[in-house]
């Protein structure tokens, strides 16, 4: 009688297993349509919508530079769209866009809009910089807003940096050059140099970020919301081109607050308890700020591109 019980619980846990949703990574694109539409048509507010959706990331196995300019991009041609790997901020982007678009297509042509600074695709319009490119322009495109003042109320701090993306341009590689695994590597150089041609034009800007301090994160959760994008905020390192390090979203599930983000030490992602996220961060030297705080909006674009 115990093997049989014993047995019997292996099955159960066996078709619990086989009832796991599929996840995007393990999907076709009729699929990730399908379920796409079928998302929105049972979740009628954005937020249950990027709850659900960013559940189906899940286990996406983790790639730094996953997304580039497709086939037609100079210097990175890895594909516009793709669910097979995700970073963290292509994570973010595509949650992002599939919740505020029922249709695939529709989505695609949303998710450049958030990539690309006026949706314009190149390598130059990339919002590669969260403090100057990716907050910012997303913030003037409508597609979020910044809550960190709602949220941490006058103990808001703000960091601050000077931003040479001249340099960042400057100390590009080979390894930089990406989609090109049959080319020369003559041809890579030249891109590289052009790519660093293309540098010499920025000037350099000054970041203003808001943050919720660390030390008040768990005074504040209530005012949260969940599928709120969190950027991780950093001392300003003179050897280090970044104040913002990292974007995930905070999920409420269970009664707890969760990043959900595309972990580079887990290689995949995942979900941990925003107290346990926080807490690995004590003994880092590039000091943890705090956590500034977008909500995305669920309203259509602004002139910004029109």
């Amino acid at each position: 009688m115990r093997y049989a019980t014993v047995f019997l619980a292996f099955a159960l846990c066996a078709a619990a297993q086989d009832r796991e949703p599929k996840r995007f990574f393990q999907m076709t694109e009729a699929e990730i349509a399908a379920t796409l539409k079928d998302l929105h048509d049972h979740n009628p507010s954005l937020q249950t919508r990027i709850e659900a959706l960013s559940e189906l990331f899940i286990g996406t196995p983790y790639r730094l530079g996953p997304l580039g300019e497709g086939d037609g991009g100079e210097f990175d041609r890895e594909p516009l769209v793709g669910f097979k790997e995700a970073d963290c901020t292509t994570l973010v982007e595509q949650v992002t866009a599939l919740s505020l678009k029922p249709d695939l297509e529709d989505a695609i042509r949303t998710l450049q809009r958030i990539r690309y600074r006026k949706g314009k695709i190149s390598y130059k319009e990339r919002n590669h910089f969260p403090e100057i490119d990716w907050v910012p322009n997303n913030i003037a495109a409508g597609y979020v807003k910044d809550i960190t003042r709602d949220a941490a109320g006058d103990k808001t701090a703000t960091a601050r940096k000077l931003i040479s993306k001249k340099n960042w341009y400057a100390n590009k590689t080979l390894d930089d050059i990406q989609g090109f695994a049959q080319a020369s590597v003559e041809e890579k150089q030249k891109r590289l140099e052009r790519l660093k041609t293309l540098g010499k034009g920025f000037k350099d800007e000054n970041a203003s970020v808001p943050y919720a301090p660390i030390d008040i994160i768990p005074e504040i959760l209530e005012k949260i919301p969940s599928g709120t994008i969190a950027n991780v905020v950093r001392e300003d390192k003179p050897d280090i081109p970044v104040l913002i390090s990292h974007q995930v979203l905070i999920i409420t599930k269970d009664n707890a607050q969760y990043v959900r983000h595309a972990s580079s030490s887990g290689k995949m992602v995942e979900d941990v308890l925003l107290r346990d996220y926080l807490s690995r961060y004590a003994a880092s030297s590039w000091k943890l700020l705090g956590l500034n705080l977008n909500q995305v909006l669920d309203r259509p674009l602004t002139s910004a591109y029109k």
